[in-house]
């Protein structure tokens, strides 16, 4: 019996293989979808719970101190903070306060003049006791504040020493030569992973000398059995007092839950998007099911005579349940075997975007588990639909009317999925493209980069430009020195205090302030709002303001108003221009307020050590392009410093649009994947159509050709048929737009600047789909209508 089923199911995906194919390959494509996206989200979501006392450890977080950001809690405090709170509160068992070597993940270390990027942590004994570390060779013992101790972890030693012992070697890095004294492991899987472990003693004592900055995360770790709601009402009330920076307001948050809760923490991809992307998986399944169920119930229809035939010769109820099922269960299964190849064609792109360290057969194993659970609740389903069409007579199912509420909801459902994700599609293209191409963002970055070096000598004032110019992929250069790039330049932040009409309620502003000249302004295409721009004539007390500190300061006419900063000389300036809001640092960022000052003549300098007899001397040059000439530009800058810039020791060479764009990659992946499971669903929806309006035209083949006897033309069977399905096309527009539209109208609140939502794209999708049904419902009424009626009705 089973073997016959077996047959009869076959024959059936044979007949119908194209329905068959697109179901396969649509299940196939949301089950990688699914899977991968869930095995995703619970890596996300398991950051830091490997430590053995990880449920009693949690982050401390603050208000920003920065005034006009007051809202936006942050995690970076000042040194002491740590220590502090465990000498504070006794519900508090162990503080720590790693600090990394730099803002950027990594930094360049150097072993026999070979330079490889690693992630260097500082931490006290505090972090060994807190966090899982496993010593796997070498030791801590004896550690004192004054001899720091140096750990490497076995993945970095082998790729810096090979198979040597590392114990005593050394490594080079910021003009320091540490040596390692222990070999140590943690899971990648955390927050603050590391590759080199700084590790001292123990915390200073929270002195004044460590409370002024920030840039460590204070980590505390409770006593068993604390009261964590009573503790954080505690710590919200406390003020460290005004000599520790007056710190108050404090909130804890589970350091298990910080990967995906802390929008500060840098990814490829943000966990909102991580889970649009199990949503998008989840749908593409759902509407190939639909798409699968309604046609699998519009071809029940049409075999009710031979279902009938075969109870009337003895077949039971469960007998024809069986033989139904089987063919569902070999499509869910083909679609299995086809997903998993998916995975094998995707899991090593996916590994990359998501950071995940697993390998492919766990990545098999796991994903199995998620799909499986799709699979059951989809035979429920189908299970549950059978019954409800098994209860009723088979006598009453023949002479009932050929319309049916489960095909149309299922065309509903399949448009409604396909046109949400083709709008929420083409809006995020939009906005993208606005992004990179609109002059609201105050400034243009298309074809442009910087070149920054620190050399210990002024021995390259004024040449690097010069040098430069003789490159022939460059078309434009300006010689910032004493300037920087809009990114990955130097922001220096002060206080104002005093400036004209300051109401008396108002406390001080918070401004940032960079140096340009004339040349920097043109260079970067910032736009005038107000006023006039700078130019080498103006005193240095003239300024120019961006729009965010006109509203900071509460004017309506800026040009001619003057405000004080504090610093050592109380400067006052004079706001000779307005230009527009940069927005540099990211799109999603408000534009801080900010003045820009005329550049000194003079080079800029920095300390890059903690020997303050060690000073660097800062070049940047400002550069334009040739559209397409980025690699063979960068690789003539990069020859021209090694050959002739030997005291050059840190060299940063910055493309504008791939520096822009790092703001977006998580956006960049997105649509990636929105674009192809957008043409997924569009072609479910087709072919659903195509293949209902099939089955609908063979289930009413005698009814076509009893009209067709009666003078019905082509056109009056094909407005039949187009009248039904142009409803239902209305129906699933006007459901997705309102969705969609309601969805994307608060995606787009995510950022400074939004394209707007024109009504061309609403009818462009409208007329695409349109089109496809008349072209669909057309040619298969077509087929119908030029059969001859007389042979129909003697066949039927």
């Amino acid at each position: 019996m089973f073997t016959h089923n077996l047959k009869i199911a076959f024959r059936n995906m044979r007949k119908y293989k194209n329905q068959t194919l697109i179901s396969v390959i649509g299940l196939a494509v949301g089950f990688t979808c699914f899977a991968l996206a869930a095995l995703w989200i619970r890596y996300e979501m398991t950051f830091d719970s490997f430590h053995k006392n990880a449920g009693r450890m949690y982050v401390v977080y603050r208000p920003n101190p920065n005034p006009n950001n007051p809202t936006n809690s942050i995690r970076s405090h000042p040194f002491a903070l740590a220590s502090y709170l465990k000498e504070t509160f006794p519900e508090i068992a162990n503080a720590t306060a790693p600090t990394r070597y730099s803002r950027e993940s990594t930094v360049t270390v150097m072993v026999n003049e070979v330079e490889v990027q690693a992630s260097i942590l500082i931490v006290d004994s505090s972090f060994l006791r807190m966090f899982d570390v496993k010593i796997l060779e070498g030791n801590f013992d004896n550690l004192i504040t004054d001899n720091r101790k140096y750990a490497i972890t076995r993945e970095k030693a082998r790729q810096l020493f090979g198979n040597e012992n590392p114990i005593g070697k050394t490594v080079s890095f910021f003009n320091n030569t540490i040596e390692i004294s222990a070999v140590v492991s943690m899971s990648k899987q955390s927050n603050f992973s590391f590759d080199i472990l700084d590790l001292y003693n123990s915390p200073p004592a929270p002195d004044n000398r460590y409370w002024w900055g920030a840039g460590t995360s204070a980590i505390i770790e409770l006593h068993s059995g604390t009261n964590v709601k009573a503790f954080e009402k505690k710590l919200y009330e406390h003020d460290t007092g005004e000599e520790r920076g007056n710190i108050s307001k404090m909130t804890i948050k589970p350091i298990t839950k910080i990967r995906y809760t802390d929008p500060d923490i840098e990814r490829e991809v943000t966990f909102q998007h991580i889970l649009i992307f199990s949503l998008s998986g989840f749908l593409v399944i759902l509407c190939s099911l639909l798409n699968y169920l309604a046609l699998f119930m519009s071809r029940f229809r049409i075999r009710q005579k031979e279902l009938a035939l075969r109870m009337v010769c003895g077949a039971s109820g469960r007998s024809l349940m069986t033989m139904l099922s089987i063919e569902f269960v070999l499509i869910l299964l083909f679609a299995l075997v086809l997903g998993g190849a998916f995975t094998q064609w995707a899991h090593k792109p996916f590994l990359a975007l998501s950071g995940i360290q697993m390998n492919l057969p766990a990545i098999y194993l796991e994903s199995l588990m998620y799909v499986v659970s799709i699979i059951l609740i989809s035979m429920l389903a189908f299970w549950l639909i059978l019954f409800i069409f098994r209860k009723r007579s088979l006598n009453l199912s023949i002479r009932r009317s050929n319309q049916s509420v489960f095909r149309k909801s299922s065309v509903v459902v399949q448009l409604i999925i396909s046109i949400g994700f083709a709008f929420c599609t083409i809006i995020i293209l939009k906005q993208m493209y606005f992004l990179h191409n609109s002059e609201e963002m105050g400034f243009s970055f298309k074809n442009r980069g910087s070149v920054r070096i620190m050399e210990t000598s002024m021995s390259g004032y004024g040449v690097l430009a010069e040098r430069m110019k003789q490159i022939p992929e460059i078309v434009e250069l300006v010689d910032a020195d004493g300037m920087d790039g809009l990114f990955r330049g130097w922001r220096f932040g002060i206080d104002v205090k005093l400036w004209d009409d300051k109401p008396s309620n108002i406390n001080d502003i918070q401004m940032t302030w960079l140096p340009i000249s004339p040349e920097y302004v043109s260079f970067y295409n910032m736009q005038l709002v107000a006023g006039e721009m700078l130019t080498d004539a103006d005193p240095n007390s003239m300024v120019l303001i961006n729009e965010s500190a006109v509203k900071a300061f509460g004017w309506h006419d800026a040009v001619g108003k003057s405000f004080e900063v504090d610093n050592r000389r109380n400067d006052i300036y004079t706001v000779k221009g307005v230009v527009k809001n940069v927005y540099s640092l990211a799109p999603t960022i408000e534009a801080e307020p900010f003045y820009y000052v005329k550049r000194n003549a003079r080079p800029m300098t920095a300390q890059i050590s903690y020997d303050s007899q060690n000073i660097a001397y800062i070049r940047v040059v400002l550069f334009k392009y040739h559209e397409g000439t980025w690699e063979a530009c960068k690789k003539k800058i990069e020859q021209l410093i090694e050959t002739e810039f030997v005291d050059a020791y840190e060299t940063l060479i910055v493309n504008s649009e791939e520096e822009y764009g790092k703001y977006l990659k998580s956006e960049t992946a997105l649509i990636k994947l929105l674009s192809f499971v957008s043409v997924i669903c569009v072609l479910i929806c087709v072919f659903g159509f195509v293949s209902l309006v099939l089955l609908t035209c063979e289930e009413l083949r005698k009814s076509i050709a009893i009209r067709k006897i009666n003078g019905a033309t082509a056109g009056d069977i094909l407005d039949m048929f187009a009248k039904e399905y142009f409803l239902l096309l209305i129906i699933g527009a006007v459901i997705a737009f309102t969705t969609g539209y309601f969805i994307m109208q608060r995606w787009l609140e995510n950022y400074v600047k939004q394209t707007s939502i024109p009504v061309w794209i609403y009818l462009a999708i409208i007329c695409v789909l349109a089109l496809v049904i008349v072209l669909c419902v057309g040619w298969q009424v077509y087929r119908s209508s030029v059969e001859n009626p007389a042979e129909v009705v003697k066949s039927e």
